[in-house]
């Protein structure tokens, strides 16, 4: 046995012996596996901290014991993404089969405890059934190709309380999942009938699709503190009984319309329910920043809104209340179609560290409101957010900037020198096909690290191989150069 994990105090024995739930060699948003220890109950508060925090505490110290695997840094250079060797992922899920902590299964049901997958349970009591029956709490289910069988009728098993779905060919009905005590729940696909409604126990829900509505009556899950979902045919509403819902501290949307919350009457004022632990909403579809909406969302961290509707009045949507998110940390903001400039009359919170923007057509003059943001470490610029062809960067501006992002616009000049962006670590030009080039004087910002091209015109490729050059012969070891150039046609 790996004598880091014989060492491990009991908290971080626990989730880092979760990890074995995943499948072999899984890419594992660090993200995800943060939301699945806290709904598993598996952080200890600790004051003045979030759960979430301490929870990428225990992350951290795992790494640093080279139990965990860092495959993928944020632009924050946090761990992104992780994973564990295959004999480290084999020690989990053998000690997890000795303690009864989790079983791995296919879709066939195969690998359960003695009996679990042949017995029938109805109409009796926990003390009625096999010790076997008892154990099973987590089930983690992975593909299989040789196994034809495609969908599960049930799980014959009332204790089960936490069901993970890694195979993207198995539909689960919700007959399946009979346990009133389960509290995860992740899922490809999933229909969402009323009978969900059963599970009050239930702390987290993700499923990747699914074709039926809602049921309006969603408030009901009291308990529920995660809700991922993604829609793969067209958008649906997803009802305002959300807003009821005190427990959320992440949804995380996708082609789903969050209506708004129902306006309160005089009487109402006083009950008004607010979502105190909500850290993050997103990607919420023409999100209206009413006063009414903000409120409810003081502790709000991360926002992602989409625009798709062209509207006359700009001022329906209310951006110009974002600055009462005083804990706003990471704004992205999409535009599907342009939109009259709405920087001039805007104002951020000043906790903002991370901002991206894509599809706005902005004028590069308004980006002095984004560069007097005294926190931003993070500015993603994708794909038309602004619009001209030369950006004159000012000075005493961006002055945390670490991480640069442009991408697909049609800058031909960029009059930046190591001033302008005294701190910047990581720049990366995508489709940058009009930029002539990377500003000679970017090379020269003591903390660069790294300069990556993608898809850019030649011109531009050229500019950055010179600046590492000249790095280079200046003895500068540290910065690295990444270029991906246009693939030549073929004829």
């Amino acid at each position: 046995m790996d004598l880091s994990y014989d060492n491990l105090p009991d908290h971080l024995r626990v989730c880092f012996r979760y990890m074995g739930i995943f499948p072999e060699d899984y890419e594992i948003l660090v993200s995800k596996l943060v939301k699945l220890w806290i709904a598993e109950g598996f952080i200890e508060p600790v004051t003045s901290k979030s759960l979430e925090d301490v929870a990428e505490e225990y992350l951290l110290n795992l790494v640093e014991r080279s139990l965990i695997l860092v495959s993928k840094r944020s632009s924050k250079g946090k761990t992104k993404m992780c994973k564990i060797h295959d004999l480290l992922h084999e020690l989990c899920v053998g000690e997890a089969r000795k303690e009864s902590f989790f079983h791995v299964t296919d879709r066939s049901l195969n690998g359960l405890p003695k009996d679990i997958s042949t017995s029938h349970v109805t109409g009796k009591s926990l003390y009625d059934l096999p010790t076997n029956f008892i154990s099973l709490r987590r089930l983690s289910i992975h593909p299989n190709t040789e196994t034809n069988f495609v969908h599960a009728e049930s799980l014959p098993t009332s204790t089960v309380r936490s069901v993970l779905n890694f195979d993207p060919m198995l539909h689960l009905s919700v007959e399946f999942l009979n346990s009133r005590l389960l509290r995860v729940l992740d899922v490809n696909s999933f229909d969402i009938p009323t009978e969900i409604l059963k599970l009050v126990n239930l702390r987290y829900l993700a499923c990747a699709s699914f074709p039926r509505k809602f049921p309006s009556s969603l408030y009901k899950l009291r308990n529920l503190q995660i809700l991922i979902l993604r829609c793969t045919e067209s958008s649906f509403d997803l009802p305002p009984e959300i807003w009821r819902m005190p427990q959320l501290r992440h949804v995380h949307l996708d082609k789903v319309n969050l209506l708004d919350p129902p306006k309160a009457g005089v009487e109402e004022e006083h009950c008004l329910t607010i979502l105190e632990d909500l850290q993050t909403l997103s990607t919420v579809i023409n999100f209206r920043c009413t006063e009414d909406i903000l409120r409810r969302i003081p502790s709000l961290k991360k926002l992602g809104i989409l625009y798709a509707d062209i509207r006359v009045d700009w001022s329906d949507y209310y951006l110009n209340n974002l600055a009462r998110l005083q804990n706003l940390e990471a704004l992205k903001c999409l535009f599907d179609v342009p939109y009259p400039p709405f920087l001039q009359n805007l104002t951020f919170p000043t906790s903002l560290k991370k901002l991206t923007l894509r599809g706005s057509f902005l004028p590069w003059k308004d980006i002095t409101i984004i560069g007097s943001l005294p926190n931003l470490q993070v500015l993603k610029l994708k794909r038309n957010a602004f619009s001209g062809l030369v950006w004159e960067p000012k000075e005493e501006q961006f002055l945390q900037l670490t991480f640069l992002l442009l991408e697909e616009n049609n800058m031909k000049e960029w009059k930046a020198d190591r001033i302008h962006f005294p701190k910047l670590q990581h720049l990366i030009l995508h489709k940058c096909r009009h930029l002539i080039e990377v500003p000679c004087g970017i090379g020269d910002i003591p903390t660069l690290q790294k300069i990556e091209l993608y898809y850019c015109s030649n011109s531009l490729v050229n500019s950055a191989k010179n600046i590492y050059e000249e790095q280079c012969d200046e003895g500068n070891k540290v910065l690295q150069v990444r270029i991906v150039e246009m693939p030549t046609p073929e004829f």
